[in-house]
């Protein structure tokens, strides 16, 4: 099959709630809900309803729906944050480590 990515990762196209939590600043203990909308093996993209800070770091949780399955969870640093035509706000997470 002929691919087109420059990327090194596909991209694996989702549609899941996942939970940020701040780990530096004064709102680390405050969970952000937001909808993660792709994933690969370096990073997500998000859709959220806070403007996020390009720099931040934060925990990931996608909670698992099964048992033999555990939860994605990763620490991650905001790349890409930018406000769409439609004001919806969306956001890449390059992965740091995962947890």
């Amino acid at each position: 099959m002929f691919h087109e990515e420059k990327r090194d990762f596909r991209r694996m196209q989702i549609h899941t709630p996942a939970k940020l939590i701040p780990l530096e600043g004064e709102n680390s203990h405050t969970e952000i809900v937001v909808t993660c909308t792709d994933l690969s093996a370096t990073g997500l993209a998000i859709c959220c309803d806070e403007v996020l800070e390009i720099g931040s770091v934060y925990r990931v949780v996608i909670a698992s729906t099964s048992t033999a399955i555990t939860s994605f969870d990763a620490t991650v640093k905001v790349i890409r944050a930018t406000k769409e035509q439609d004001g919806s706000l969306s956001a890449g997470l390059e992965i740091v480590h995962f947890n």
